[in-house]
């Protein structure tokens, strides 16, 4: 509904200005056509019968004058609603939650952009339908002062048709919505692929089923299916092409014969007719459109009902980015989070955690896979909302109005972490090019980084260990109080890991930064102020450093 209201609202102020003209144009289009009938039938214009040219000449060119003032303003209303609608969906994905966004997946955004362009063509298709109904209700108008009971003979048979076609159409749709999630399901395996695409070079059987089980199959089964629909389609296009050949056979042999219509009547019944076909095939053309049009916005709702949670009021940009003060303390006050499966099942449950995380302190996370350390790090950057508990800064407590702020004092570098390929932090590389110079001989990447300092733009064609250093060196120039590391020396090669563990945590410490990282090098762990282990959603040892040294020298 929401993006109907926008298309009204957008549109609506100029739509009595455009049905005013669309009902002038298709007058015009009705003069037209009675005085071609007049002209056949060789009588003369009841008015102003010495000037027929001009007038004949007049129409046309104050018809040509409002086609083009029609359809010059559709191409300006359609490419704006085109452009507010694509930009609406961005919108709502930008301030929707992290957790929408994983039940949404990346193919319903494309498809979601792909439907707003079905929705936002609408307008167009409506009114020039509109006027060609216009033109449909003169045209019979027009038969009926000619002949009331011919007339109403055609419209009934005109009218019987259209509902065959309807009905026939109808049947299409569900094999529409079908494709539909096809395509969802096509773009979903096809990420898969390209970005799997090393993993599926290392598996004969893998790089076989995803293309043969999966890729093949969905192309085959929306090739039966888009066949069928079109040969559906197709059908429907002779029954309405060659529905005309019944109208016209009911003119020529049924109306003289049945309603006694002379030669005059039935030539001004036949020119009409064929008038007429040019309208009518607009009027139809709405039926498969208004189909694709129905499905787009149940997909639009869809995605509606996918984002309508918001993290943040529309106006986030002007509320401050960061919260006052240093970060003295993170706590979590019996913090719970359950994930759910379709059917509304729990499947995981985490907590409730107690954690105090003091300012300044580094602190190890570790557990095996699945035992909730990943969640608690979403939790812990503000990408999950906990199901229940609390979670403090400074005291604090984190809501839904202070989510984004919150975020903003954290720089977090995940397992998967993705180097975009611009500048989007506005970092001016001009004026920090001293501290860039020294964050990249800290992480020892002078030798192969690339920098373009006018454009801002690093280089991102690395090493999968050396883009973990370069995200370290954005989460630097963040400049902010938390760093949370994801696994983040999993690609290093042996050297660079010592050196991580043992000088540079050490020195981001010094900093007052607080650190969290996630990490199975235990032969580090003696590096840290405290090391917590998680397992089966829950904290099975929460140790300090100290403590840890102390056990180690027993053994």
């Amino acid at each position: 509904m929401e993006f109907l209201k926008l298309l009204f609202n957008r549109s609506r102020s100029f739509y009595v200005l455009l049905i005013l003209l669309s009902a002038v144009n298709a007058a015009l289009n009705t003069g037209l056509l009675m005085f071609i009938n007049n002209a056949i039938t060789q009588e003369p214009l009841p008015y102003f019968p010495e000037y027929d040219w001009m007038i004949f000449t007049g129409i046309i060119l104050v018809s040509i004058i409002c086609n083009r003032a029609f359809q010059t303003y559709m191409i300006n209303l359609t490419n704006d609603i085109l452009f507010d609608f694509e930009l609406k969906v961005l919108h709502k994905l930008r301030f929707a939650t992290y957790e929408s966004f994983e039940k949404l997946g990346k193919e319903r955004v494309f498809t979601a952009i792909g439907d707003t362009r079905a929705v936002g063509n609408f307008p167009e298709v409506f009114l020039n339908a509109f006027k060609s109904a216009i033109i449909t209700v003169c045209c019979f108008a027009y038969l009926f002062w000619i002949s009331p009971i011919g007339g109403g003979a055609i419209l009934l048979l005109m009218f019987s048709l259209l509902v065959f076609y309807i009905v026939r159409n109808s049947a299409i749709e569900k094999d529409l919505n079908i494709l539909r999630d096809l395509r969802n399901d096509y773009f979903r395996y096809l990420n898969d692929f390209l970005h799997g695409f090393k993993e599926v070079k290392m598996s004969l059987t893998r790089s076989s089923n995803i293309y043969n089980k999966f890729l093949q199959k969905n192309r085959l089964d929306s090739k039966g299916i888009s066949v069928n629909t079109s040969i559906k389609y197709m059908n429907n296009e002779l029954v309405g092409s060659y529905s005309w050949y019944i109208v016209l056979g009911a003119i020529i042999f049924l109306l003289p014969k049945v309603f006694g219509l002379d030669i005059g009547q039935t030539t001004a019944f036949i020119v009409t007719i064929l008038y007429m076909i040019g309208p009518i095939a607009v009027l139809i053309t709405l039926v498969p459109t208004y189909t694709n049009v129905k499905i787009a916005i149940q997909r639009l709702n869809q995605f509606n009902e996918l984002t309508s949670l918001q993290e943040a009021p529309e106006d986030a940009e002007q509320a401050p980015l960061k919260l006052t003060g240093p970060v003295s303390s993170i706590k979590f006050e019996n913090v719970t989070y359950d994930y759910f499966d379709k059917a509304r099942q729990q499947t995981f449950h985490l907590g409730p955690l107690n954690v105090d995380i003091e300012g300044g302190n580094l602190i190890f996370l570790t557990g095996g896979n699945g035992s909730g350390k990943s969640t608690f790090v979403n939790l812990l950057t503000g990408l999950y909302r906990p199901t229940g508990g609390a979670i403090y800064l400074n005291g604090v407590e984190i809501t839904n109005d202070n989510y984004v702020q919150y975020r903003d004092n954290v720089s977090a570098i995940f397992t998967n972490n993705y180097l975009f390929s611009d500048n989007y932090d506005d970092y001016d590389f001009v004026k920090r090019e001293k501290q860039l110079a020294e964050y990249v001989a800290m992480m020892k990447l002078s030798e192969v980084l690339r920098i373009n300092v006018e454009e801002g733009i690093i280089d991102s064609g690395l090493s999968k260990g050396q883009q973990k250093r370069l995200a370290l060196i954005y989460a630097l120039l963040e400049d902010n109080p938390v760093i949370v590391l994801d696994e983040w020396a999993a690609e290093q090669d042996p050297q660079f890991r010592a050196y991580f563990y043992k000088e540079l945590l050490p020195r981001f410490k010094a900093q007052g930064k607080t650190i969290i990282a996630v990490t199975h090098d235990d032969e580090y762990y003696t590096y840290a102020d405290r090391v917590i282990k998680f397992n089966f959603g829950k904290i099975v040892k929460d140790q300090l450093a100290f403590d840890l040294k102390e056990e180690l020298n027993t053994l």
